[in-house]
């Protein structure tokens, strides 16, 4: 079968591997200008309609990047949250911006709504944020988006809700193109990491935020006895640069137990002037400061289990999206880089998608359930870094864990897309505006 598909977008090479990776396609097909001036100048945009032929699971795909036209013509049409936003210079990244999300219900949703309207077509929206709130839920998707529009988060289906999609791999893409964070380069950063072999810690736990379960966790790990993992704190609202700067108590009495050398100052002079609290600064701190620290990283990364228990959504479940990836898990995925979540539920969700997709399962070589709510866990992992030999073994354990993770997502975005799969199932037939 063919399948029409615009999207309304500018064109980039980036988001046309984002959106359709996995495909075969000639790559001289996947241009990166139109013309003189973006050859040149890549901060130029292409304003041009781009068209490109490939094919999908033995299916023809015609592709086509039309920006905010031709929304009247039959076949798929995407329209993607974040890129829209930053196309609109409203946000510098794909980084989640709460203050301005309202225009999902006062621009988007009204718009697909009227969209789907039309005869034989079918509207995509994407909506990948990185974030634990549930935005269908949020926005009352369920009362206020067509049916006949299909949305994709990166949140797992709690329920059986036919127009709401989990994509795995557009997921995954979403960390890489655009390439607006440096995520990219943390792939191709393995190849340097791993001749590294000076580090001053065996384990290091990096606190740049304060949250409930960091807090815990990092008592836990300052009452240990013969403590062997480390602690970093990274500047974070300490100055008159950022808001809540005048709260700074509680962070310089963690400053004064970790010790100066474990504060990683943001701020610094000239050369050494890392920036703000951008996504892209944070990020670019994260693989030049924190990876050479320590040969493995305990990362808290989301807990949607610590949302259903203390947060701001505990009173309404079905705004908390059960998820377990962010930039933190990814970013030390792609540069292969150890790495202990400090919830479990972190390995649970990457070895369930290796599962669903046919992968073969590498024990990860550490039983726990949450480092912060069982201090057992905790000391467990300290007495490992204790014995010398113990660690060796466990860390090449790790080692192999994080490095099968890594190749098995490498093949599956190279050959699937979870995306594409829902379009081939999708149904083109007259629509009906089904609003409750």
């Amino acid at each position: 079968m063919s399948y029409k598909i615009y999207v309304h977008h500018k064109y980039s090479y980036e988001r046309f591997w984002y959106f359709f990776h996995g495909v075969d396609v000639d790559i001289d097909d996947v241009i990166i200008h139109t013309n003189m001036d973006t050859a040149f100048n890549k901060k130029i945009p292409i304003t041009d309609k781009v068209r490109i032929k490939c094919e999908y699971k033995d299916n023809l795909l015609d592709i086509n990047f039309v920006d905010k036209s031709d929304w009247h013509l039959e076949g798929h049409h995407i329209l993607d949250y974040s890129i829209d936003l930053y196309d609109k210079n409203l946000v510098s990244d794909r980084g989640f911006n709460s203050n301005i999300r309202k225009i999902v219900d006062n621009e988007y949703i009204p718009l697909l709504n009227s969209k789907s309207k039309k005869d034989n077509t079918k509207y995509h929206f994407m909506y990948i944020d990185w974030e634990g709130h549930n935005p269908y839920y949020e926005h009352k998707m369920n009362n206020t988006l067509s049916r006949d529009v299909n949305l994709y988060v990166d949140e797992l289906n709690d329920e059986n809700i036919k127009n709401k999609y989990f994509t795995f791999t557009n997921t995954l893409m979403s960390f890489i193109y655009p390439n607006t964070l440096g995520l990219r380069e943390f792939i191709f950063f393995s190849d340097i990491l791993k001749y590294k072999n000076d580090y001053k810690h065996k384990l290091n736990f990096p606190i740049r935020r304060f949250y409930r379960n960091k807090l815990i966790l990092y008592n836990n790990i300052m009452e240990l006895e013969d403590r062997k993992i480390n602690v970093t704190h990274s500047s974070f609202h300490n100055t008159n640069q950022y808001a809540g700067w005048k709260n700074k108590k509680f962070r310089e009495n963690i400053i004064s137990q970790i010790g100066e050398e474990n504060y990683i100052e943001k701020r610094g002079y000239g050369i050494d002037d890392w920036g703000g609290e951008w996504n892209s600064n944070n990020l670019s701190e994260f693989m030049w400061k924190m990876f050479g620290i320590a040969e493995v990283n305990i990362i808290p990364e989301y807990n949607p289990l610590e949302s259903l228990e203390y947060g701001d959504f505990k009173n309404n479940k079905k705004m908390i999206g059960l998820s377990y990836i962010t930039e933190k898990s990814i970013s030390h995925i792609l540069a292969n880089k150890p790495f202990i979540p400090l919830s479990y539920n972190t390995i649970d969700f990457y070895e369930k998608m290796l599962k669903e997709n046919n992968f073969k399962i590498i024990p990860f070589p550490f039983e726990y359930q949450d480092l912060a709510k069982n201090k057992n866990d905790i000391i467990r992992l300290n007495n490992i870094a204790r014995n010398d030999k113990e660690w060796r073994i466990f860390l090449e354990k790790l080692k192999e864990w994080n490095s099968h993770l890594r190749e098995c997502i490498f093949k599956l975005v190279n050959s699937k897309n979870d995306f594409l799969d829902v379009v081939l199932k999708s149904d083109l037939k007259k629509p009906s505006l089904n609003i409750i």
